[in-house]
């Protein structure tokens, strides 16, 4: 009984101090497409996650067929940064010319939209994990009454003892 109770008390624990990886569900940037309007770049994507999580979204330019995503937009507006929740037909704006002078020339060019699940930053999960480890250490570690079984044995002894 105290295995069975140890091994749900385990599970229990790991479900609030693990929970990102317990529950997870894949979190998948598709459909990456930009238009070049010359002064402004407009890309659009679709974002797969948890519909009660916040992601943190960046974007990368490649110029060399993706072997490298140096270029890091930074006039950006729309869909972009913290607090995104996932759906589809994002929209990004990049205001290119603010960042590069001469926009975009050639080809090549692959943009890279990153999702990264944002940190809740409580602490709850952690102290109600914490409690439960405690109290089940508690209740392993409690000392049980002892039972005594009195068990009659008869035994016949002989006279001549």
């Amino acid at each position: 009984m105290r295995i069975v109770s140890f091994f749900f008390l385990c599970i229990i624990t790991a479900f609030f101090i693990f929970p990102k990886y317990i529950l997870a569900q894949d979190t998948r940037v598709e459909n990456v497409r930009f238009q070049d309007m010359g002064e402004t770049i407009f890309i659009q994507y679709d974002l797969q996650g948890r519909i009660d999580k916040k992601y943190k979204i960046s974007i990368a330019l490649s110029d060399d067929n993706g072997l490298s995503f140096r270029i890091k937009p930074q006039n950006v507006a729309g869909d972009v940064g913290k607090n995104i929740i996932p759906g589809k037909g994002k929209k990004i704006t990049w205001y290119i010319k603010q960042d590069i002078r001469g926009g975009l020339s050639g080809s090549g060019f692959i943009f890279a939209v990153d999702a990264e699940l944002q940190k809740s930053g409580s602490i709850l999960p952690y102290i109600l994990g914490g409690g439960g480890i405690v109290a089940g250490i508690v209740i392993l570690l409690k000392p049980r009454p002892e039972t005594t079984k009195q068990t009659s044995i008869l035994i016949d002894v002989p006279k001549s003892f």
